[in-house]
């Protein structure tokens, strides 16, 4: 969990946090019933008190936090809570440090833990026997060998049957009375997922002690988010799912989930490669898995959640669902390699209803349809710039219909709220309404080449008719220039190219309307 990590095959764990879940119980429950959702308040006010955090280099990822409810002082008092507790967690649950506890206990095979890596260690033995060894913590070895070889070179048979059958003895013994942990010669414990679902859910924890006036509070690191209490607009905490194939930069995501004091994890395939391997290990073969190209988990908490969706990707999906409906507060859903979609019973009473939406534009049942197989591919660049005080730019890049009616947001980079504004053409338009999507927009791009993709589907996800649309793209820098381009579509089943010149802080742009299957 270092701000560096190496690259690795992590495999991730849980465990019903029963001590966890008391302390979230017990700090000033906040009931999201319809009175206290509804009440109405002044959308200035509402604005004032909602303030967004975003820190880099947090546990080899991003932290992004949004508080709810409290002056900025008192904000930035549960910012500070949140960082505190990360970085005295990733003290003890860090395997990418050497000094940590967990990097002792590995090297030292017996100990006695602190109770944070105790309860840790036990939630992954809990989770590994309720899930029949789809899940585990164990695969230190494991990783070690992949690691050696980059993913490139398969590892001999004989080398991965020694270490899974070792797996499966018993190898490590806890004593819960004096929180010893004890390990046989060739076991590595690597828990880091359960370890960053227990940080997550740990730090939303240390805010809420630490400002007790807080009212809502989104804690995401890395894509993994926990949140509670009023979220900044009525209808709930908007979660944004990421199309399970397309891994371009889009803001807007195919579903949006409607969350109150939640948690949502994410795994599977598609989420770090390595030499086209999955990170994720099979416990039972010691090969990667490849059969799950995205797993979504909601629960009660980050870490359970974090727990189900590795299981769930080492499982087959009848036995994954099974799982998920056996458990209260919990709901999955499942993307095979193939394109093929599972979900469990109540995943559709999640998702954020179309009524809810503000920004539609749906094609009518007599329009022309979207040619298939046809998207409108955008490449852009970032230059380097050589001058003083360089700071990325914001960019936002948008698709509207003839009648100048929003369709698609296909990028908002750049989350500073004193800043974001700056791209006012959006903003003005637009830029408001994306407030209600918590979890979208994306920190800034450093310089480089990035394409984005339109598939003909609007922001809720429903394909729009042939026809006029306009492609937008903004940029702005902090201490720089400002510039708006547009470009027109004519969607239509025939090939098209435009392109754009470069401007003061962008590249050339390029439009590519063509059938890509």
């Amino acid at each position: 969990m270092s701000s560096n990590p190496p690259k690795f095959y992590p495999i991730r764990s849980a465990f019903r946090l029963t001590p966890l879940m008391m302390a979230l119980t017990l700090i000033a429950p906040f009931s999201l019933n319809a009175a206290s959702v509804n009440a109405p308040e002044s959308t200035e006010l509402q604005k004032q008190l909602t303030h967004h955090f975003h820190q880099d280099h947090i546990l080899g990822t991003s932290l992004d936090v949004v508080v709810n409810g409290v002056s900025r002082h008192e904000a930035k008092q549960a910012m500070d809570a949140i960082r505190a507790e990360i970085v005295q967690l990733d003290q003890k649950l860090s395997v990418w440090r050497e000094d940590s506890e967990i990097s002792a206990l590995n090297s030292s095979r017996e100990k006695q833990v602190s109770p944070e890596l105790f309860e840790v260690i036990a939630a992954c033995e809990n989770w590994r026997d309720k899930t029949c060894g789809a899940f585990d913590a164990r695969l230190g070895q494991l990783i070690a060998v992949w690691e050696k070889t980059q993913g490139v070179v398969e590892p001999d048979a004989a080398t991965r049957d020694q270490i899974v059958q070792h797996l499966k003895n018993n190898t490590l013994q806890l004593n819960a009375e004096n929180r010893t942990v004890k390990m046989q010669e060739g076991l590595k414990l690597v828990p880091d997922a359960y370890a960053k679902g227990y940080i997550i859910d740990r730090a939303l924890v240390a805010a809420r002690q630490k400002v007790p006036a807080l009212q809502g509070l989104l804690v995401d690191i890395g894509g993994d988010i926990r949140v509670w209490g009023n979220a900044p607009q009525k209808s709930g905490w908007s979660i944004g799912v990421q199309d399970a194939f397309n891994h371009h930069d889009l803001a807007i995501p195919t579903q949006v989930l409607s969350l109150n004091d939640q948690a949502v994890a994410f795994s599977g395939k598609g989420y770090r490669t390595l030499a086209g391997q999955s990170h994720l290990m099979n416990p039972k073969t010691g090969l990667p898995l490849q059969q799950v190209e995205q797993c979504v988990v909601v629960g009660t908490c980050a870490a359970d959640a974090d727990a189900l969706a590795t299981a769930l990707a080492a499982m087959t999906p009848a036995e994954g669902l099974e799982l998920i409906e056996s458990l209260i507060g919990y709901e999955a859903q499942l993307t095979m390699s193939n394109g093929q979609t599972h979900q469990s019973s109540g995943w559709n009473s999640l998702l954020q209803r179309t009524d809810q939406a503000e920004m539609l534009t749906v094609a009518s049942a007599a329009s022309a349809k979207w040619p298939a197989g046809y998207q409108a591919i955008v490449e852009l660049a970032i230059p380097k710039l050589d001058v003083e005080k360089y700071r990325a730019p914001y960019v936002s890049v948008w698709v509207t219909d003839s009648s100048k009616k929003l369709v698609r947001t296909l990028a908002v980079w750049g989350k500073d709220e004193k800043w974001i504004n700056s791209n006012y053409v959006w903003w003005r338009r637009y830029g408001r309404q994306m407030a209600q999507l918590d979890a979208v927009a994306k920190p800034s791009r450093q310089p480089g080449q990035y394409k984005l993709a339109w598939d003909g589907k609007d922001d809720t996800g429903k394909a729009v008719a042939a026809g006029h649309y306009q492609i937008h793209v903004e940029t702005s820098r902090e201490h720089g220039d400002h510039s708006y381009q547009t470009i027109d579509l004519d969607v239509k089943a025939k090939g098209a190219s435009q392109v754009l010149p470069a401007q003061a802080e962008i590249g050339t742009v390029k439009m590519n309307f063509q059938k890509v299957n």
